[in-house]
């Protein structure tokens, strides 16, 4: 059963939540065209809707693949992505130069896969619409090659891929085989007060309250924070996947959490770890950025490193 606000935290969350979509509507749209036209054109795209555990209801998903792929070639390996949305922006597609470029230079299938997003859909909705996303690609066996899977999310998208690689991985185990998560600027740790998330070197952080704004759209149950699968960082070390790929900012705050949990892996496992902190930039340094940018430069090599990781994992 999903949590529930009490009626005037919800009104107030609501509220906040409707006016910040508003603006950024507004204010994100030249950023995004930036991006959608830096997406290969050769790339052809899929608008697909996954059938969710709810009746009368569909989950909203594009399908990138390989230049050149029919349906009639070999099944391929699938990463499932889940865009970046503080748990409460309607944000699917800002991702796509990102699923564009590895379907091309890792020659596999992109489903960048919406989700639920709050306050009007709390925990564990949008974790659901992440396993009926990758228990429908369980059941296309003549398409994607279910023993080569590969989650990743961006920011809150990030929580939920991780949580797909710990906890849905282990639940689905006989269905799909995920052998890769890669983790780009992500919210793990909802049990950490916002207060508590530093860096040394802040770049454009987000402010205390809009952490606390997406905490509470998302998990209102304060107590319920500690469960890995609303605070994966704090997942049990051997439910992680073989190989795990952590992304982040310098400026980010949420960078710690983060690199906590990969020294952790680090020295509890045997897994390969990859903690990659990208110097000089923000949190969300990928989306829009321009051409001779630092920004740039780093979305450059961290989509390269991710293409390079997939084709070692899945063409060895």
């Amino acid at each position: 059963m999903a949590q529930r606000h009490g009626f005037f935290q919800y009104l107030r969350l609501k509220l906040i939540v409707s006016l910040l979509r508003a603006w950024l509507a507004v204010s994100s749209k030249e950023k995004q065209q930036r991006d959608r036209d830096l997406v290969p054109p050769e790339i052809p795209v899929e608008h697909i809707r996954i059938p969710s555990r709810d009746p009368g209801r569909d989950i909203v998903a594009h399908l990138y693949l390989p230049p050149g792929h029919s349906a009639s070639s070999k099944s391929l390996p699938i990463l499932v992505n889940w865009h970046g949305s503080g748990f409460i922006f309607h944000l699917l597609g800002t991702d796509a130069l990102f699923c564009a470029r590895l379907a091309r230079d890792a020659r596999i299938a992109v489903l960048d896969a919406d989700y639920r997003k709050g306050p009007e859909d709390t925990f564990p909705r949008a974790l659901h619409d992440a396993e009926d996303a990758l228990r429908w690609v369980a059941t296309q066996d003549h398409r994607f090659d279910r023993t080569r899977v590969a989650v990743s999310g961006f920011s809150a998208g990030g929580n939920i891929a991780v949580a797909a690689a710990t906890a849905l991985r282990k639940k689905l185990q006989d269905l799909i085989n995920i052998q890769i998560v890669f983790s780009f600027y992500s919210l793990l740790d909802m049990a950490k007060p916002p207060e508590e998330k530093k860096v040394p070197h802040p770049i454009n952080a987000h402010p205390i309250w809009a952490l606390h704004l997406f905490n509470d759209s998302y998990a209102p149950d304060v107590d319920s924070r500690i469960d890995p699968a609303i605070s994966p960082a704090l997942a049990d070390l051997e439910d992680f996947p073989p190989t795990v790929v952590l992304i982040t900012a310098e400026g980010d705050t949420l960078r710690p959490e983060v690199n906590a949990l990969a020294e952790q892996l680090i020295a509890g496992t045997q897994k390969k770890v990859v903690n990659e902190i990208l110097e000089g930039v923000p949190h969300a340094f990928d989306k829009g950025c321009e051409e001779g940018t630092l920004e740039w430069t780093r979305r450059e090599e961290s989509y390269a490193l991710v293409a390079k990781l997939l084709r070692e994992s899945f063409y060895k």
